[in-house]
């Protein structure tokens, strides 16, 4: 199983679509029932064909007041000229293929998989594979999560569905086969993790998640319990006029 590209590279082009993002997380209790619930809604679209913005649009059901909405234009705009700038706006997402973060050689050194057949997903055939976690191996992220990334690999498996035309990622589940722990627990134990993503294809050879839901069981610092559940919807998508369609890379090849 290999990549064709490296994560965020800027030579990737950009995916010129606008779309709908509603992300729903919940606290549960030690029963796993929920406590709280945070409801976004979000647009999301390039700016100046460069980085993503995500501009809110209502929040547990209510549409924002005018301050809000004037906040939200000046947020834009700020973000916007930061780019015209060279700079990085804050919470800036690259506007690349997600599908196509990893190179080969970073995902061969994070995980052992193996092709263990073909199945049909939505109407497409899709190659099946399964990995896990390669011991003492990890992708380089670099910055603070490295050392929480480095560890949650060891412990990581799951199933990956690939396209069989494309080779792009159709569907991923990822399971925390054991607990892992930073500093003998002291700072973070992870007891469950679990993520399913699915993804839509756009266009001949590009995808984008579509869909996103997990839950994770960690403690942190000893005396601070937090379980989550998350799920984030992307719909609506919508092709910029403005914007050539981007090329086509396969993400996975044999």
């Amino acid at each position: 199983m290999t990549a064709a590209t490296t994560i965020l590279p800027p030579s990737l082009p950009v995916l010129p679509y606008s779309f709908r993002q509603t992300t729903i997380v919940e606290t549960l209790d030690k029963a796993h029932k929920s406590t709280e619930r945070d409801t976004k809604v979000q647009e999301v679209f390039p700016v100046e064909g460069k980085m993503l913005f995500h501009r809110l649009i209502s929040r547990n059901g209510k549409p924002l007041s005018l301050k809000e909405e004037e906040e939200e234009a000046k947020r834009l705009e700020a973000f916007r000229q930061a780019i015209r700038d060279g700079k990085k706006p804050k919470d800036a997402e690259q506007v690349t293929d997600l599908t196509a973060r990893f190179s080969g050689e970073e995902l061969e050194r994070a995980f052992i998989s193996e092709e263990i057949g073909r199945e049909e997903l939505r109407g497409r055939r899709c190659i099946l594979y399964k990995f896990r976690g390669r011991p003492g191996r990890s992708i380089k992220i670099g910055g603070q999560y490295q050392k929480f990334f480095d560890v949650v690999v060891d412990g990581v498996v799951g199933q990956l569905w690939i396209d069989e035309e494309d080779r792009k990622p159709a569907r991923g589940e990822v399971r925390l086969k054991k607990p892992v722990s930073i500093a003998f627990g002291l700072l973070v134990y992870i007891k469950q993790f679990d993520l399913d993503v699915d993804f839509e294809r756009l266009e001949p050879g590009v995808w984008w998640p579509c869909k996103a839901a997990g839950t994770a069981d960690a403690r942190f610092l000893i005396f601070q319990p937090c379980v989550k559940r998350g799920q984030v919807l992307n719909e609506n998508f919508k092709r910029m006029p403005s914007q050539e369609p981007p090329t086509a890379k396969a993400a996975f090849a044999r």
